[in-house]
């Protein structure tokens, strides 16, 4: 088997033939000129032929070019086409065969049940229980436990509200890891949940998962009080439900006054609405 390669310098033939017809054009030109200089001045055509130093050598260098381009166009026309020869071994040929045979042989069960599946587009049933079972021993082997699968809450189950282990939280439908620990630790900013609806604030809860997780819930009110007289600033502003304002309210009243005795006198101040005082209710303790 043999295989025919062209010099790639041949193609730049047609181009080198551009270039000389250019040069033979302008060459033609300055010869139809000087002969018509010579027509209208006959005693001055040696004028014609007389160049500065620098004009003689940019003529020199022209003549060159085009003395070189013709070589090039010679060497480039007469050049032979160069010719390699691959020449294909049979021994070698039937080697490689006999070398890929051998590897065929030694293929594991697991790669032939892949190559039987690419071929059938399935899996057969018997290479599939083997699969498992050498997946089991080689697990048993190294060490390695797979990770528990949390088994979901069906229907008619519950669990409390405020549950803390995040384990009981990830069995309710539609809540993973992220979620319950944000309920966790949204319960042990406000030291408990009231009632189901306050795991709306959750950061990322919205109303179609919470539908969805109410009915796997049981209410309970384990609340953990705040002492607002007891509590310094940076604690008290820890509770999502006091901002800034309200506890440098609280900190300059009790200071004013002493301890602060019921929430009808924070409900007096304008920094806390009638909405603020519903929901710190179940939270405040004096």
């Amino acid at each position: 088997m043999c295989f025919t390669v062209t010099d790639p310098t041949c193609g730049c033939r047609g181009y080198i033939f551009k270039w000389v017809r250019l040069i033979g054009f302008f060459l033609g030109k300055c010869v139809t000129l000087a002969k018509f200089k010579m027509t209208v001045d006959p005693m001055k055509w040696k004028d014609f032929l007389h160049y500065q130093r620098g004009s003689r050598l940019a003529v020199i260098l022209l003549l060159i070019l085009i003395l070189l381009t013709m070589i090039l166009n010679g060497v480039l026309r007469y050049g032979k086409k160069s010719e390699m020869v691959i020449v294909q071994n049979e021994a070698l040929i039937k080697e490689f065969d006999s070398f890929r045979q051998t590897l065929t042989e030694r293929v594991p069960p697991s790669r032939k049940m892949i190559h039987e599946t690419e071929k059938t587009g399935s899996i057969p049933q018997n290479e599939r229980r083997v699969e498992k079972e050498d997946s089991e021993k080689e697990a048993a082997a190294s060490g390695f436990v797979p990770f528990p699968r949390t088994e979901k809450l069906s229907a008619g189950e519950t669990i409390r509200l405020n549950e803390t282990d995040t384990t009981q939280w990830k069995k309710v439908p539609g809540i993973g890891s992220s979620y319950a620990s944000r309920i966790v630790k949204y319960r042990e900013l406000l030291g408990g949940y009231v009632r189901p609806e306050q795991l709306l604030e959750v950061y990322g809860m919205d109303n179609e998962r919470y539908n969805r997780i109410a009915p796997f819930l049981t209410n309970d009110s384990t609340v953990k009080k705040t002492n607002v007289n007891k509590l310094e600033f940076k604690e008290l502003l820890r509770h999502p439900y006091l901002n800034y304002k309200q506890v440098q309210v609280i900190v300059n009243l009790r200071r004013r006054n002493g301890e602060i005795i019921s929430l009808s006198q924070l409900a007096m101040l304008d920094e806390f609405t009638s909405e603020d005082i519903d929901r710190l209710a179940p939270y405040l303790e004096f």
